[in-house]
């Protein structure tokens, strides 16, 4: 619990230690102060109760972390809010008690009664009044099973009576205070002394940053005979302190109270704050160091500005329920307003209308289904027009953040993707880690069983494509291979030296961090030390991606190891998971990258195709498609580098089969994923795993545009050739047989029903000719001389335009005359019709014309 609570800090910094103990979650704070950036914020409703509290006006201040299980608790009071600051940047004070072995404080009872009572007097958002009694439910069963232990610290708050009457009534031999806020006049303070009755008086402040009334305070000092103390760190001082020693021993109160009205002097419900403090035996002086100042310093302190309380209507949770989101307002509707929506999957940016409030309401159920960790805000609108935006709140799923994440285990597989070359027999041993995997998935119950026609044992079991299911199945799949692989296959950079349990990962288009839910969860793993990474760079990190490490240089027997590992990776089985097929592809890039066959073997071509061709998507949740349809084009732009694609060899069928079996994957491939996929390629395989040319390639496939694939064939064999609309081609160069080029344009474009091309050659470009196919005809327009002539032949059986330019003849077609050559035909001037031209001349193209990515030319 809170009163400022920052919800993405909350994530970086403390979810995955939290989650990693295997507990339920809930982050609560004062609905009025909660200041989260909607981008920094990705589980909130999803893996954790990212919980609001409105206390009826005054602050809802607690600062209270329990961890608690069946066996231990631990807690922690104090006055840190859950924010940067109060975790890390200000000097904060805490109180730490823990429940171990057989003993357990007796004050865990009474925060134990605070927890269960706390609903009485503040109105939360929904689930959070039921997980404050599952942690009083638990601190009692642990209490009442030990012995009692620390009986003199004590658990003080103001649910049912002010802080200040349950401290002792003086006089005392000392007394000493700080506390960052003071309540104007010092009412507070003075209430304070006139109680302890101090013999001698110490108060401590940072000048400029200690909120108090300097002349009322300067007058209690010296009334009652005290002394100053200026602390002058540059450290913001946060900590709340109220200490005093009676016959001999010293005790502190701290925790939340500030040296207000509202936070001493008032009960909750009697305009009060929501505080909770503790008092403890202390065997020294919490007191900052700091040099003593003249009371008249104290009189010239400024008053600092105190912080804006919301107004207007304030949102306090949304909820999923059956009918579609319950809304909850700390307060009722005083004017009409309205609910806006932005989806978790959406930029949170993008905001939808979704309904209308009427005045008067405090809780309504919204007509509208929302995933959680949506984003929900009211506005309402002035007299003028002028929207007011509301606090932001997220969508709870209650399925999901009741659920508890298991305790990761203790040997949780690390291993990185080039750990896999660099040892062969951790490259071996991943191969069993995959069978593990792929029998606990066929068992699990929580994965839904396949549907099919008859019962069968070895029908494949369907990845959930439902969110919970989701979950579970990557955190099985961590579990076995590690986190590392998975992220690996999906696609997802893992940043060198961070190893974390898969967990509740959203994937969006709008998140450039690309964090998982759970940060390494060890057991020496706290707060601080995460918090301390986020901002630190291990000094040994080198610079940039690792290369994929060279087995040429292994020897050529380890080379053969390798080669048998691809085969057995990619070995056809229908029980494998989109995971292991997706792990499969990019495993064989990487080993085929990695030189584990000689340059002009290509025996890896087939099991690389197979590979692909098993992950055609089936069975793939929806989630995924990107990550599928890209980790696609990059495979086959690596199977297309080794295909020609003007003749037909087996690499060119191999390519063929397997762009026709998974084209329907590729329109979902995305640059984020396609560059990440191909990374570390590009010394293997060239430009041709650049992410411009994957995509290009994509698109040419999706399309399936002949002319455009012919365009790509013809610049492998050296041609410069451009489109002209849809159906024509055109070939330029300093060529002398301009026939035979435009013959073999139009061979490369075979396919089409019709298409025509123009071959301009010689020196100065004054040969031309053209070739027009529509099958089974083929006319030729030769203007290598002075005056072009026409010509016609007519095509049967296996030959086609393409072998006849491969045979550089004209000897196996079929001539048909049509009187003198030096005049068009009917059937000439039909099929140029249909090609749109109104004579066989080339057009003149000029050097506009060019070579685009990848070979295709445009004019």
């Amino acid at each position: 619990m809170s009163f400022t609570a920052d919800f993405g800090f909350f994530e970086e910094v403390a979810l995955g230690v939290t989650q990693s103990t295997g507990a339920r979650v809930t982050v609560v704070g004062d609905v009025g102060m909660a200041r989260s950036d909607p981008r920094a914020v990705r589980r909130a409703g999803r893996s954790y109760l990212a919980g609001l509290a409105y206390a009826g006006g005054p602050a809802f201040h607690p600062k209270v972390v329990v961890l608690a299980g069946r066996e231990h608790a631990t807690i922690a009071l104090g006055s840190g809010n859950t924010t940067l600051g109060g975790w890390q940047s200000n000097a904060e004070l805490w109180t730490v008690l823990r429940v171990l072995d057989d003993r357990s404080p007796a004050a865990v009872l009474e925060l134990a009664a605070w927890l269960r009572d706390l609903p009485e007097e503040v109105r939360f958002s929904a689930h959070v009044p039921q997980a404050l009694r599952r942690v009083a439910a638990l601190l009692e069963r642990l209490h009442r099973d030990r012995t009692p232990v620390d009986p003199g610290t004590r658990v003080v708050s103001s649910l049912h009576s002010p802080i200040l009457s349950q401290l002792p009534s003086g006089p005392v031999d000392e007394l000493a205070v700080f506390a960052p806020f003071h309540d104007r006049r010092g009412r507070a303070l003075g209430h304070l002394l006139d109680r302890l009755r101090p013999n001698r008086f110490t108060l401590a402040y940072q000048p400029g940053l200690t909120d108090l009334d300097g002349q009322a305070v300067a007058g209690l000092v010296q009334r009652y005979g005290g002394r100053i103390i200026s602390d002058e760190g540059q450290r913001y001082r946060h900590g709340k302190l109220v200490e005093w020693v009676a016959e001999g021993r010293r005790w502190t109160l701290t925790g939340s109270p500030n040296l207000s009205a509202a936070a001493l002097l008032l009960q909750q419900g009697q305009g009060g704050n929501c505080e909770l403090g503790i008092i403890t035996p202390s065997s020294a002086s919490l007191l900052p160091d700091g040099t003593e100042q003249p009371v008249a310093r104290l009189r010239a302190a400024p008053s600092l500005p105190r912080p804006q309380t919301r107004s207007g209507p304030i949102l306090l949770g949304a909820v999923r329920v059956a009918d579609g989101l319950e809304i909850t307002l700390a307060r009722p509707l005083p004017v009409i307003s309205y609910v806006e929506l932005s989806a978790a999957e959406a930029p949170p940016e993008q905001w939808e209308r979704v309904s209308d409030l009427a005045p008067g309401q405090a809780t309504t159920t919204v007509p509208v289904l929302a995933d959680g960790g949506s984003r929900v805000r009211l506005v309402t609108v002035d007299d003028s027009g002028v929207p007011d935006f509301g606090n932001i709140v997220f969508v709870v799923d209650v399925e999901r953040v009741l659920r508890r994440s298991a305790p990761a285990p203790s040997q949780v597989p690390s291993t990185q993707p080039l750990d896999l070359f660099t040892d062969i027999r951790l490259a071996e041993r991943f191969l069993s880690d995959l069978e593990s995997l792929r029998t606990l998935l066929r068992s699990a119950p929580t994965t839904a069983p396949a549907v099919t026609s008859t019962p069968s044992t070895t029908a494949p079991t369907r990845t959930p494509d439902d969110e919970e299911g989701w979950e579970r199945y990557l955190d099985e799949c961590a579990g076995r291979i590690g986190t590392p692989l998975v992220r690996f296959a999906l696609g997802l950079p893992l940043p060198a030296g961070v190893a974390e349990p898969f967990q509740d990962l959203l994937m969006v288009t709008w998140d450039e961090r690309f964090t998982d839910d759970v940060e390494a969860g060890l057991d020496e793993d706290d707060a601080e030390s995460v918090a301390a990474e986020q901002g630190t760079e291990p000094l040994d990190r080198p610079h940039g991606p690792l290369p994929i490490p060279d087995l040429r240089q292994a020897g050529r027997a380890i080379c053969r190891k390798y080669q048998h590992w691809v085969e057995d990776l990619v070995t056809p089985n229908p029980q494998k998971s989109p995971l292991e097929r997706m792990l499969a592809v990019r495993l064989t890039l990487w080993t085929v990258a990695a030189g584990a066959w000689p340059p002009a073997d290509t025996r890896w071509l087939p099991l690389l195709a197979g590979a692909v061709r098993a992950m055609d998507g089936r069975d793939a949740p929806t989630r995924i498609e990107p990550e599928v349809g890209s980790l696609g084009a990059v495979a086959l732009a690596v199977l297309r580098s080794c295909a020609p694609r003007y003749e037909v060899t087996s690499e060119t069928l191999i390519f063929n089969e397997t762009s026709a079996a998974v084209a329907h994957l590729l329109p979902a491939a995305d640059d984020a994923h396609v560059a990440e996929y191909a990374s570390l390629l590009g010394d293997a395989f060239g430009p041709t795993v650049a992410p411009e040319n994957v995509l290009s390639l994509a698109s040419d496939i999706v399309q399936d545009d002949p002319l455009d694939d012919a365009v790509s064939a013809l610049a492998e064999r050296g041609r410069d050739v451009h489109r002209h609309g849809r159906l024509m081609l055109h070939a330029v160069g300093r060529f002398s047989n301009p026939a035979l080029v435009a013959l073999e344009a139009i061979g490369a474009a075979e396919e089409e029903s019709l298409v025509g091309a123009w071959a301009t050659g010689g020196p100065d470009g004054e040969r031309w000719a053209l070739a027009v196919w529509r099958r089974p005809d083929l006319v030729i327009v030769d203007a290598a001389k002075a005056v072009p002539l026409w010509r016609h032949y007519r095509l049967a059986g296996l030959v086609g335009p393409r072998a006849l330019a491969a045979q550089r003849s004209f000897e196996s077609a079929v001539s048909v005359p049509h009187g003198p050559r030096n005049q068009p035909f009917d059937l000439a001037r039909q099929v140029l019709a249909e090609l749109g031209l109104s004579e066989g001349r080339p057009p003149r193209c000029g050097p506009q014309h060019g070579r685009a990515a990848g070979g295709r030319a445009f004019v």
